[in-house]
């Protein structure tokens, strides 16, 4: 897999993680500190991505709180939200939360989203992959990969 990553550092936020080689990227967009989307392909899919934030805990927020918070952000954004996995993972030696959930967006039907949220210090950083839910599968290891990278400087 090392063949189709190559290390982002991130320019301001002390983080980097590994993109797949030949994604697009651009720092600090829309309250993001990171977008990568895959080329453009002809089939008009969803194009796959990983998206980074990065956002200020409230004083002494437990990371089972901080991300609750954060899950239900994202259940009133998305249309028919479910939840459909949540664990206790550990991200680059930190703790963390993985979940997967799954929307249907109106141009393109389900969607899957499976983030990694990890606090480092007083700041909570989420990676964010989507894919379309058909394509969940054949991506799953390389969007793996892209979150099992993060590494917090």
């Amino acid at each position: 897999m090392s063949d189709v990553l190559e290390v982002h550092r991130h320019g301001g936020d002390g983080f980097e993680l590994p993109l797949p080689v030949g994604w697009d990227w651009r720092e600090n967009v829309k309250g993001c500190a990171l977008v990568a989307i895959e080329p453009e392909r002809d089939d008009g899919h969803l194009r796959a991505n990983v998206v980074v934030t990065v956002e200020r805990l409230t004083d002494g927020e437990s990371l089972e709180a901080w991300s609750g918070r954060s899950l239900a952000a994202l259940a009133e954004t998305v249309n028919r939200h479910r939840l459909l996995d949540l664990a206790d993972v550990e991200v680059g030696g930190r703790p963390a939360r993985r979940a997967l959930s799954h929307y249907v967006d109106r141009a393109h039907g389900g969607v899957c989203l499976e983030q990694w949220l990890v606090p480092a210090g007083d700041l909570g950083i989420v990676v964010s992959c989507t894919t379309a839910a058909l394509e969940y599968d054949d991506l799953f290891e390389l969007m793996q990969a892209v979150a099992d990278g993060l590494r917090v400087r």
